[in-house]
């Protein structure tokens, strides 16, 4: 008697699953907007799935108000955008009209999710996900939710309610979340970052920011805007190093302040003092630069304290002292708790606390080496795919344990022209170029086309920079970190603080646009 049981086309894939030929694409809403830190983690979420489910579909839910509306179709995928308002604990107009625009966002989402028949959705925080959760709930999809900081915000806590799984970002935030349903992933990070070897891309690093081998580097920086208290005080500190001989200061002063951060450098006269300074007002590569740097000082926002524990980068944090619930500073005392950050005071932040916090730590390599690999042991390098394997799970297409055994099947060192879901998706010359358009019926943003995915890009040294016929290996280090927006500041040329960039990055498309945020909370 023969069996009547299908034969299978194709052998199982890892964990017992079928091969991914044999499964449909799953269908994913992430509902991300507001600031880069919900939108680039949902963005490495989406970027992580379709790596691995080539036949997924993944759709972005945001609203008119943040960076998704450039970010996310820029990256290839397509924005929906719903009229909903963001909560606020301080009474206004907007505040009154937020809950009346929720129950609207509500109706949208639910259109949005019929219309789509997504297997799950996943929220990241923001206003943009309660709506979009209760939506699902009411339509039955499964909810996962991400919460990227110490204290959660109070989307992510009235949202778990609804939610089949909960992802956060550090320990001290899983209980706030009821325990059967949470698991701590981390902090999607760049891929480049997840595995930083420091010492392996110093010498290229120092190299390329011309900085001086022989001294010790505090790198600051405060996310793509710079943080304008950090910028003040660490120029306030150039008459009190001890020995500034035998430092240097590698300062990201952000793109809106940088006119001001060079006019008070020039005024401070560091040149006449010993100290070597370097100037950029965006850092797109941040692999190289942590690997420059002894010790960072920055904020603490959740993507940039995932960024430092993933580099083992030492850093001094000034958390932001009105961010929400005061989350950046819960996010600093869970870091400096286990010894790699140490925590410094956002208003008695001068020069002179300056070198009182950081001159110490750069004399002590000893002490710089235990805080690198206390930052190490709390980093999540494979957070990405571990929350892609809750939402594969709550959408019942496999477990978390076979998703996580295919990814580890499969795994390949990264490439870093085919990530970016961290960097503009400007596609190199000659490309095709992405176009942004929106339905003034239904408020739905879309890139046209698509960013192709598996589209095959040619080696660096056969791609042309903007202007010029070919492209170096040998690029100096102020087309590495300029940000192509900022291509109309030329700096008075290398060396002291002068040292600016000014191109865009070799094979860039000439309207490209900077990397995103390193973090979204740019202090003033």
């Amino acid at each position: 008697m023969t069996s009547t049981n299908p034969t299978p086309t194709t052998p199982p894939g890892p964990g017992g699953l079928p091969a991914p030929e044999d499964r449909p694409g799953i269908s994913l809403l992430v509902a991300a907007g507001g600031t880069g830190g919900h939108v680039f983690p949902g963005l490495a979420l989406a970027r992580t799935i379709v790596q691995h489910d080539p036949e997924a579909a993944v759709r972005f839910a945001g609203t008119t108000r943040g960076i998704e509306t450039t970010a996310v179709p820029e990256a290839g995928f397509a924005l929906d955008l719903l009229p909903i308002l963001p909560l606020s604990r301080r009474l206004s107009a907007e505040t009154l009209k937020a809950p009346f625009a929720a129950v609207g966002g509500t109706f949208a989402a639910r259109r949005l999710l019929r219309e789509h028949r997504f297997d799950v959705v996943c929220g990241m925080g923001g206003y943009v996900t309660l709506p979009v959760a209760l939506a699902a709930r009411m339509e039955g999809v499964p909810v996962v939710l991400h919460e990227q900081n110490a204290v959660p915000g109070i989307a992510n806590r009235l949202a778990a309610r609804v939610a089949s799984r909960i992802g956060v970002g550090v320990d001290a935030a899983a209980g706030a979340f009821p325990p059967g349903r949470t698991t701590v992933v981390g902090n999607p990070v760049r891929p480049e970052l997840a595995h930083l070897n420091r010492a392996a891309l110093h010498d290229e690093a120092v190299a390329a920011f011309g900085l001086d081998p022989g001294r010790r580097t505090l790198f600051v920086f405060g996310g793509s805007q710079g943080a304008r208290r950090i910028n003040q005080a660490v120029v306030a500190a150039t008459a009190h190093w001890p020995d500034p001989a035998a430092v240097q200061v590698l300062h990201a002063c952000g793109r809106r302040d940088e006119a001001d951060v060079r006019a008070a450098w020039a005024e401070a006269d560091p040149d006449g003092r010993g100290l070597l300074i370097r100037i950029v007002p965006f850092v797109e590569r941040m692999d190289l630069a942590y690997a420059a740097a002894d010790l960072a000082m920055t904020r603490a926002g959740a993507i940039t304290v995932a960024e430092l524990t993933a580099a083992g980068m030492p850093a001094v944090m000034v958390p932001l002292p009105h961010a929400t619930a005061d989350h950046q500073a819960a996010n600093a005392r869970a870091v400096a708790a286990g010894g790699g950050a140490v925590v410094a005071d956002d208003a008695s932040l001068d020069g002179p606390a300056v070198v009182a916090v950081a001159a110490p730590l750069l004399a002590d390599p000893d002490r710089l080496a235990a805080m690198a690999e206390a930052m190490r042991a709390k980093a999540h390098p494979a957070a990405a795919e571990e929350l892609a394997a809750l939402v594969v799970e709550a959408s019942g297409r496999a477990t978390r344990e076979q998703f996580l055994a295919e990814v580890a099947a499969a795994a390949a060192p990264v490439d870093r022209e085919a990530t970016g879901w961290f960097e503009s998706a400007g596609t190199p010359a000659g490309g095709p170029s992405v176009q942004r358009r929106v339905d003034r019926r239904t408020k739905r943003m879309e890139a046209y086309p698509p960013i192709d995915r598996k589209a095959h890009h040619p080696p660096a040294e056969q791609r042309g920079t903007a202007g010029s016929p070919s492209a170096s290996a040998a690029a100096p280090a102020s087309d590495l970190f300029s940000d192509p927006d900022d291509a109309r500041t030329k700096g008075p040329g290398p060396g002291g603080a002068g040292d600016a960039s000014s191109n865009g990055r070799p094979g860039r498309a000439p309207e490209a646009r900077g990397g995103p945020p390193n973090d979204q909370d740019a202090g003033p």
